[in-house]
């Protein structure tokens, strides 16, 4: 078997070329018949004078093809002007060549002309390769193939480039031989020369930018395309403004949360990695929590503990807070300035649109600048702002600009051409004037489009171009050190950026970093290169971050993740991704989050079938859907077609990991809290399966934990208490809280604590009230010894019910109004809601008032809303006894009779009895004394079913107080009760049966 061949190191460079063929009509004929001598003879006069005009027009002829030739522009230099002189060139050819090999014979030209991007291998290394490999040879052999004989036509991408007053004529579209899109050509007619160069930051006119700025009691929006003149308008108010604050936006680092707020928090505390106490030298007068929250921002692990003291809403509100805190705190009043929104990430856009509908942003005047882009709508359409759409200068603002630019020089005997060829914008104005005054060799040599004239410039470097190229996958900004770590070809970097710095090309930014002068400048640098050579780049760059930046990593996982994505590393970029859209959802930035959770769903896609792809693959629609649950509830179409997926990607494995545990028990959480019993089951029995497969040797793996855990809870749900105990008890010998207790990091929650809690409602249910205090002492103890502030509302509240089961109404409130006051002050919505509802079962004087009913209905209406569906039954057969008490009976039916619907159709069962006997009291208010009958007939049976004793007792009282039975059925329920359990239930039951 034949070893497979290792493709050779990517030497070149992608650049955008324009191609020319000239094709002699008729030649074959000719040829046929034509003496060998004189047909050489005349194809070297054809090729002489083909490639005299060529080189006339700075191309290169690179084919010679017998009856046709190969020219490309803008092949060994990048020119603004490549398609210009191209169709000069055409224009010249068709003029100046004859064709006709004599003897009366008349031969013509016909041309097509193509421009488009290109991988090119240098001279020195082609050998006998092409110089070039890409479609825009063959498009411009097509477009020839469609011209009519003495005819020039050129693609449409060619055409676009032209400059100067090149008329040219539309042909209808028509589908080229190997392109599948028609192409619509153009006819030029007419030709002239074009000119020159520049780069320099200088502000002219625009006064009426200026007065509606001034007028405006609402910040400005500045936009406009890229060189228009937003940033030299910024500056020049920022230079009569008493205090100004610039925030600014990086392309590269765009999918960073918080990033132009992390860039102007580490430049306030004066490094590029701060610790937490230049965060508290800086801003000392701002509250813990808002240091703390900034502290988050930048990656510290001492604002981290705010994940587990606040939700995620909390949270993103306290961040958005803290950082105007910040800036006020930095600058009393003046001028912010926000600049290049359509780099912004979401969760930057929220501090964003914070900051703008602040109260106190009185005493400030905002200033933003963005190009066209649809998510400064979607971002802050809501906000007030007056957008203020920068044009193109003026002809007299441009010869101002100009006379600037040139300032004491010679006068340029150019200046008409570079006014005409910049149209207005000030950076093209700008670069202009710059090549023309460099005097270099290639003054002449006058880029046309804005991309073209960059990659002129970093072409003008010579060898220091692969150092640029190399700096430009560190973004805009970038360090000397990092850099010497990817560009190893080069030796010493400081005479390289030294060089690029005096060509206009960089700027010092400190002692060992640099930037480049325009963030275009950055792009033309990076698009030079072949994708393999950027692909290595963004790998050295990756294990650099890895090996000497952990600390950066760990703050922010995007910028690792973004590297390996670029090095085509698919899997561990997943894995950053999915790092990144974890950090974001502790911020609050639910977008960020999600969008990184796309990514790492992309790269696993993009890494087939890989190994540890189909792991990563069901981790990333895990943590898609629990993005989703936290932005669009738990039913929410998105959030089940999510879990839905985990469970297809999971069924369809042989072998299920440990890194698919996180995700099944997250999938069961949201089936469990939707009230989706199918899903439930489904992602417990995934579980189960999958603990039996991984942990056989090893009974307290982490999934055998988990999945007791969840069985326990499951059984509690459904009903089935007997069995939810010995799970329980299988799971207390197997959990050890230093080994298992660091899987909440990665599971949300831990893996024994539900378990637990579940076990002490469960025993107040089945009779066994002597023990909740003991128990529930215990969960206590464990919660206190996890310290995760984060479940304190969950356990606050839970531990409640089995103290109102066994009686303790006035403990059983407090300690649920306590969960209530710790859920809202740490924003967990979820939980202030269902304690809500939990409140008003333990108290039923809540709903006394219409105040206090109305707030129910409200308890009610949120329930359904978030789609936490699983207790919503049990509170709903609870609302209606309180519509009934204040004599609303048979809107009290309709909610009571929906209550019994949805609980049957849920399969969860735990609170069924309790649900069919309230229902029951409501039917016999309404005169349905058989339905009334029926239900507490139902509610017997289910109850026995589960041995559920306290649901049993209570529907055989109110059998009896119906008239249903006698009394010896009572006392058989209370007899079933352990002699020290002491419910109410059993006085009344003792009392009936006295009575009796």
């Amino acid at each position: 078997m034949a070893s497979k061949t290792t493709a050779p190191a990517a030497v070149g460079e992608r650049k955008q070329i324009t191609a020319m063929f000239i094709d002699v009509v008729g030649f074959s004929n000719v040829a046929s018949t034509a003496d060998a001598e004189d047909l050489q003879q005349w194809l070297e006069t054809f090729y002489e004078q083909a490639g005299t005009i060529i080189a006339a027009h700075d191309g290169e002829v690179t084919e010679y093809l017998g009856d046709g030739i190969v020219a490309l522009f803008g092949l060994a230099r990048a020119d603004e002007f490549s398609a210009t002189k191209a169709v000069n060139a055409g224009i010249a050819a068709l003029a100046g060549i004859d064709a006709s090999p004599g003897d009366g014979i008349k031969m013509q030209l016909r041309i097509g002309i193509a421009t488009g991007e290109a991988a090119i291998r240098d001279a020195a290394s082609a050998g006998n390769l092409p110089r070039v490999t890409g479609t825009v040879t063959t498009l411009a052999r097509r477009v020839q193939e469609a011209a009519a004989p003495g005819e020039l036509l050129i693609a449409a991408e060619t055409q676009a480039l032209l400059r100067g007053p090149i008329a040219t004529e539309a042909l209808a579209a028509q589908v080229l031989k190997g392109f599948d899109a028609p192409q619509t050509l153009y006819r030029p007619l007419a030709t002239r020369q074009d000119g020159a160069a520049n780069d320099n930051a200088i502000f002219v006119a625009r006064d009426a930018e200026l007065q509606r700025i001034a007028e405006s009691g609402d910040p400005c929006l500045l936009i406009g395309p890229a060189g228009i003149g937003k940033s030299a308008l910024t500056r020049h108010l920022a230079q009569q403004a008493d205090q100004t604050t610039f925030i600014m936006a990086d392309a590269l680092n765009a999918r960073t949360s918080y990033q132009p707020f992390i860039d102007w928090l580490s430049a306030q505390c004066g490094t590029a990695l701060p610790v937490y106490a230049d965060v508290t030298a800086q801003f000392g007068d701002l509250a813990v929590d808002a240091q703390r929250a900034l502290a988050l921002v930048l990656g510290l692990p001492e604002g981290q503990q705010l994940l587990t003291e606040k939700s995620n809403l909390a949270l993103k509100g306290l961040i958005e807070g803290s950082l105007w805190d910040a800036l006020k705190h930095r600058q009393d009043g003046g001028l912010i300035v926000i600049e290049d929104l359509h780099w912004c990430d979401a969760a930057s856009f929220g501090v964003i649109t914070h900051m703008l509908q602040a109260e106190d942003r009185g005493g400030y005047q905002f200033l933003l600048t963005s190009r066209e882009d649809t998510k400064i709508g979607r971002h802050l359409g809501r906000s007030p702002l007056t957008t203020i759409p920068l044009d193109p200068l003026p002809q007299s603002d441009a010869q101002t600009m100009l006379a600037a630019l040139v300032g004491d020089g010679p006068a340029l005997g150019n200046a008409a051409m570079l006014l005409e060829q910049a149209g207005g914008v000030p950076l093209f104005l700008e670069q202009l004037v710059k090549r023309a005054t460099s005097g270099g060799p290639d003054t002449d040599n006058l880029p046309g489009s804005l991309a073209d004239l960059l990659s002129a410039q970093i072409d003008r470097t010579g060898d220091t171009k692969t150092v640029l190229q190399s700096a430009s996958i560190l973004g805009r900004d970038f360090d000397v050190d990092m850099l010497g770590a990817i560009a190893t070809e080069a030796g010493p970097l400081l005479p390289h950026l030294q060089k690029a710095a005096a060509m206009g090309v960089l700027q010092r930014d400190g002692p060992a970093r640099y930037r480049f002068a325009h963030a275009l400048l950055q792009r033309a640098a990076y698009q030079g290169m072949l994708r393999k050579t950027r692909q290595d780049r963004h790998a050295r760059v990756a294990e650099y971050l890895q090996s000497h930046q952990q600390a950066s990593v760990a703050r922010n996982p995007a910028l690792l993740a973004g590297h390996l994505r670029l090095a085509g590393q698919h899997l561990a970029a997943a894995q950053s991704y999915l790092a990144a859209s974890q950090v974001a959802l502790f911020q609050g930035a639910f977008e960020d989050a999600e969008a990184h959770a796309q990514v790492a769903i992309t790269l696993c896609d993009d890494a087939g079938e890989q190994d540890g792809a189909a792991d990563l693959r069901i981790a990333g629609y895990s943590a898609l859907g629990s993005i989703r649950m936290q932005t669009l509830g738990f039913t929410a179409a998105p959030v089940s077609d999510a879990f839905e997926t985990v469970a297809e990607l999971a069924a369809r494995q042989n072998a299920y990991s440990a890194a698919n545990g996180p995700a099944f028990y997250g999938s069961f959480t949201h089936g469990i809290v939707s009230g989706d019993k199918v899903a439930a089951d489904r992602f417990s029995q995934l579980l189960r399966t999958a603990a039996e497969f991984v942990g056989k040797d090893d009974a307290a793996h982490e999934l055998r934990v988990a999945s007791l855990n969840v069985d326990a809870s499951l059984h509690f749900y459904k009903g089935d208490f007997a069995r939810q105990f010995d799970t329980f008890a299988d799971l207390r010998p197997l959990y050890d809280v230093a080994r298992h207790a660091p899987m909440i990091a990665s599971y949300g929650a831990d893996t024994f604590a539900a378990a637990q809690m579940f076990e002490v409602a469960g025993r107040s249910i089945y009779g066994d009230t002597h023990l909740v205090r003991d128990l529930l002492a215990e969960t206590d103890a464990h919660q206190q010894l996890l310290n995760i502030p984060v479940m304190a509302p969950w356990a606050q509240i839970w531990g409640a019910v089995p103290l109102f089961y066994a009686g303790d109404v006035d403990a059983a409130v407090a300690r649920a109004t306590l969960g209530v006051e710790t859920a809202t002050s740490q924003g967990a919505l979820f939980w202030q809601v269902t304690g809500g509802a939990w409140l008003q079962v333990m108290d039923p004087n809540q709903s006394s008032t219409e105040d206090g009913l109305a707030a129910f209905t409200q308890v009610i209406s949120t329930h359904e809303l978030l789609g936490a569906n699983i207790g919503l039954p049990y509170f709903r057969a609870h609302y209606a006894s309180a519509l009934a008490r204040h004599g609303e009976v048979e809107k009290a039916y309709q909610q009571s009779q929906q209550a019994v619907r949805e609980n049957t159709d849920s399969g969860f069962y735990c609170w069924f009895p309790e649900v069919l006997r309230l229902h029951a009291a409501i039917c016999q208010q309404v005169d349905r004394a058989a339905d009334a009958k029926n239900a507490l007939a139902e509610a017997v049976d289910v109850a026995t079913g589960q041995d559920a004793k306290l649901w049993l007792l209570r529907a055989r009282i109110d059998q009896f107080n119906a008239g249903h039975i006698d009394a010896d059925p009572v006392a058989v329920a209370a007899a079933k009760f352990d002699p020290a359990a002491n419910p109410p239930e059993i006085a009344t039951a003792r009392a009936l049966t006295e009575a009796a």
